[in-house]
């Protein structure tokens, strides 16, 4: 079992509290929107005065082990965060398998540096991940169903003709809604989107307008049951005010609404597979992922967008989410090999069973974790690995303790 340190991204999206928090340090400020935890080698965490990434790749079959060697490579195949959420993240989805081959090959040969502004892919594999909430967390996740759409877009264009909005502004609606009535569901969505993403000033102009129109406080509610409402845990214009106060003119906005919104409570997880269009809002929780840093971005952000990139690489499905909960092994997970992640609250000499590398997360309290040879005490803020041929640790704590690895057996 090696003790691990792990760097904290102070990407702008992010929160000043939560994770400094678990950290034990005093927020300063200072946005603390990620934690790493793992071998990526973007931001390794450290053993001592050495990588882990750099470890794994000095001894990789002791600290991989066979089978994951023969599916994942020589690299540890997940990423074990904690996201702390302060405003919304990008509108983005993550490439297949496949399409980050291709992808990735495509910018290696055009020559673009792999640490570009302007890369979309950064290596050539996949990115599902699987968030668990650790507190009430708002995420944006698939489409909402069609007929929502077009009567969310009936108040939209109501509350600008109380406005006395510009014609311009009606002009753009009347253009997004007519994308959306395309005889084929799946195609009118993306058509609507390609069509928002693709002109930013004109898009971006509507959805100030929009902002300004539903400010207004006479703007009637509707009920929970009103068709605009389906597939959000929120009043769509409610979502419109809040992403358009962290991203004013941004036409990402208005993709926003298209999104199912899904409330995590406490406990609750939701897994995002490749090509699952999704941006997170607000709040806390552990994130687990494939090791990889492809993110394919449409608005919403100052980062690079590629916004023919996520078209090609999205799915256009109306598909609700599912909200997942640990299972009878105290385990969560989507429908990836690359990962699994094992949450214990409250447990006494528990044998760890999964095999190959795995990484522990303590996000509160304390856990001992003994074997014949070993035992460390693991509190809250800090994170251990342990490699394939090590032998699997008893756990006995009471708090939060994560443990990811992967799903092979």
């Amino acid at each position: 079992m090696r003790r691990l340190t792990n760097t904290v991204k102070d990407y702008a999206w992010g929160a000043a509290s939560g994770i400094p928090e678990i950290l034990g340090q005093e927020p300063d400020g200072t946005p603390a929107a990620e934690l790493w935890v793992g071998a990526y080698p973007a931001a390794p965490s450290q053993v001592g005065d050495r990588g882990l990434d750099e470890l794994i790749a000095a001894d990789p079959e002791r600290l991989l082990g066979t089978e994951c060697r023969a599916r994942f490579g020589d690299r540890l195949p997940f990423l074990l965060k904690v996201l702390s959420v302060g405003t919304a993240l990008s509108i983005q989805s993550h490439p297949s398998r496949q399409q980050a081959l291709d992808g990735f090959a495509a910018e290696e040969a055009a020559g673009i540096p792999l640490d570009a502004p302007h890369r979309s892919y950064r290596d050539a594999w996949h990115k599902p991940e699987l968030i668990h909430a650790l507190g009430d967390f708002h995420a944006l996740c698939g489409f909402r169903p069609r007929p929502a759409l077009l009567a969310t877009l009936e108040r939209f264009d109501a509350a600008l003709s109380r406005d006395s909005a510009t014609g311009d502004a009606r002009a753009s609606l009347a253009v997004w809604r007519s994308a959306l009535g395309g005889a084929d569901e799946a195609a009118a969505l993306r058509d609507a989107v390609a069509l928002v993403l693709g002109d930013p000033d004109r898009f971006g102009t509507l959805a100030d307008a929009l902002a300004a129109a539903l400010a207004d406080p006479s703007t009637p509610p509707v009920g929970t049951d009103d068709e605009s409402h389906t597939g959000s845990s929120t009043d769509p214009v409610q979502t419109l005010l809040e992403v358009q106060a962290d991203f004013p003119h941004d036409p990402g906005v208005l993709v926003a609404v298209m999104l199912r919104r899904v409330l995590l409570r406490a406990g609750e997880s939701l897994a995002l597979e490749s090509g699952v269009v999704h941006a997170y809002l607000r709040g806390l929780g552990v994130e687990v992922m494939a090791a990889s840093d492809n993110v394919l971005r449409g608005g919403l952000t100052g980062k690079h967008i590629d916004v023919p990139e996520l078209i090609r690489a999205a799915r256009f499905d109306t598909r609700a989410p599912e909200v997942l909960a640990v299972d009878e092994r105290c385990e969560v997970r989507g429908s990836t090999e690359d990962f699994v992640l094992a949450v214990l609250t409250e447990v006494r000499d528990r044998a760890l069973t999964r095999p190959g590398p795995l990484a522990l997360l303590c996000t509160s309290g304390a856990f001992d974790l003994d074997t014949a040879a070993d035992s460390l005490r693991l509190e809250t803020g800090e994170a251990v690995f342990v490699g394939a041929d090590e032998p699997r640790p008893s756990v006995t704590g009471a708090g939060g303790l994560f443990i990811a690895s992967t799903a092979l057996t």
